[in-house]
């Protein structure tokens, strides 16, 4: 569903446009620099920043829980 304020821009050192850069540093660890980088260019608008949360967010979770089956194998603990 659009929000009104999709085509406003997204603000310097507003929380949303930190929220992005934190997407950002996790979308690098996971793809590389190039990629990431390329994609966070084409976020202006407060519209572009919701996608890129959007199709960020389920790949991020997927792979944290990868990480932790991993790290619970590891260590041999039982799962929760």
């Amino acid at each position: 569903m659009a929000d009104p304020r999709d085509a406003e821009p997204v603000r310097d050192g507003s929380r949303l446009m930190i929220f992005l850069h934190v997407l950002r540093k996790a979308h690098r660890a996971m793809e590389g620099e190039v990629k990431a980088r390329e994609r966070f260019a084409k976020i202006v608008t407060r519209g572009e920043a919701r996608q890129y949360i959007e199709e960020m967010m389920p790949r991020l979770l997927r792979e944290r829980e990868k990480r932790r089956q991993q790290r619970r194998r590891a260590h041999g603990s039982r799962p929760a």
